[in-house]
């Protein structure tokens, strides 16, 4: 930790010496969508004006007692709620939202019309997969729920419900300059840790399972007669192009200037190459929600993706947990626990420094706006958010933050020279 704030204090301290005061204006109502790494700059620029992307996810009511009562204590109302958050936030240099901001939506376009010169932007998330079972009363390949992948077999059936889906999932944001793109789904399970997924489909005991037959076909395709890691990822990107060609054909029908934004990749599928090509393929920016690491890989997978997908990557979920001076306990999410709320603060900067040294990151999504508390993670509430439990940001990891994004573009031109 001691080398987090080192390195820390020592870049901020040279950036400090450039014009931090002249900030640039963030807002477009052009929207640019970048085709190659080397469009990363169109990304940036929309209008002429910069925008790195610094947003925070689930702006949503909290759903315990204190919650409600502090809410409406401060707030009263959702103009009242969202034009205050939107103000604080920028503050301190978060200009937007993310995933799962759910039933609130809505609520910020309509702050977005009631104050144009201040907007949120919005990446909203959906579920492509289940809503695709449950239209088309499929059962889960193998009575299974993590073999729900599998479902986009029926290849016909997909792309038919895809262009559907599209039209009326989207079709509030169709035009709105404010959203910055969407996301089809949210951490997909195209093999974990533990569990293969040519395994899963392999190991159905109906053997006229589409999952198990397409699997059987794959192996004797190959001649194999054993699971190997390079013949599973293989696999699972056969399953990656069918899922995201689906919906890539869909926005593209309906909407072509919107962005596909991914499934926010998470876990092993983040480091499948065939996986991450796929969704390069057929996807804007590829997304990835990304825990286990103090750091940003930059000498390893990083310069993957840049050169499997040939596209930018957007963090879309990362945060640490202080477990000595929260209420919490702190017994969910994938986030790293640190002592106290200066951990959380250090470990920002030092996460998002390395991002900025990335020459194909666009930016990233804290995760999430206010702590958990009450009946969220099955009871399992955490230190997660910029707020708390009383709508009060966290103060020393909110000027932390500020630090870090308000310089990102000096940092940007600091770490390219």
């Amino acid at each position: 930790m001691k080398n987090i704030i080192k390195k820390s204090i020592i870049i901020l301290s040279i950036i400090g010496l450039c014009s931090c005061n002249d900030f640039l204006k963030e807002t477009s109502q052009d929207e640019v969508i970048p085709s190659t790494i080397e469009d990363l700059d169109q990304l940036l620029a929309y209008e002429g004006y910069p925008r790195y992307e610094r947003s925070v996810t689930s702006v949503r009511y909290g759903s315990s007692e204190r919650n409600r009562a502090a809410w409406m204590e401060r707030f009263g109302s959702d103009e009242n709620w969202l034009a205050t958050s939107q103000t604080e936030l920028a503050s301190i240099g978060f200009h937007g939202t993310g995933a799962f901001c759910t039933d609130t939506y809505e609520k910020i376009q309509a702050h977005n019309s009631a104050h144009p010169d201040a907007p949120m932007t919005l990446a909203p998330s959906f579920g492509f997969l289940s809503k695709f079972k449950s239209t088309n009363g499929y059962a889960y390949p193998g009575g299974k729920s993590e073999n729900i992948l599998g479902l986009v077999l029926n290849e016909e059936a997909w792309m038919k419900f895809c262009k559907e889906y599209v039209e009326e999932a989207l079709a509030p944001y169709k035009g709105d300059a404010n959203v910055l793109g969407f996301f089809s789904d949210n951490e997909i399970n195209f093999s974990t840790q533990g569990s293969n997924i040519l395994d899963q489909f392999l190991k159905i005991t109906d053997n006229d399972d589409l999952a198990r037959k397409t699997a059987d076909a794959f192996m004797e395709e190959k001649g194999a007669d054993k699971v190997t890691a390079a013949l599973n990822t293989e696999f699972a990107g056969r399953l990656a192009e069918i899922y995201y060609k689906g919906v890539r054909e869909a926005i593209d029908a309906f909407d072509p200037g919107m962005m596909y934004l991914g499934t926010r990749l998470h876990g092993t599928p983040k480091y499948m190459k065939n996986v991450v090509e796929a969704c390069g393929k057929y996807c804007d920016i590829v997304s990835i929600n990304y825990y286990s690491r103090w750091s940003p890989e930059l000498d390893t997978y990083v310069q993957d993706w840049a050169t499997w997908a040939g596209k930018p990557f957007l963090v879309t979920e990362f945060y640490t947990k202080g477990t000595e001076d929260s209420d919490l306990n702190n017994l969910s999410g994938a986030g790293f626990s640190v002592p106290r709320q200066e951990d959380r603060a250090y470990a920002y900067q030092h996460f998002t420094l390395g991002l900025l040294e990335a020459k194909n990151c666009v930016g990233w999504h804290w995760f999430k706006y206010q702590d958990d508390d009450g009946n969220d993670n099955t009871g399992k509430p955490a230190n997660k958010g910029v707020y708390d439990n009383y709508y009060q940001m966290y103060p020393y990891l909110s000027k932390f933050m500020q630090e870090v994004n308000y310089n990102v573009y000096n940092l940007i031109d600091f770490f390219d020279n």
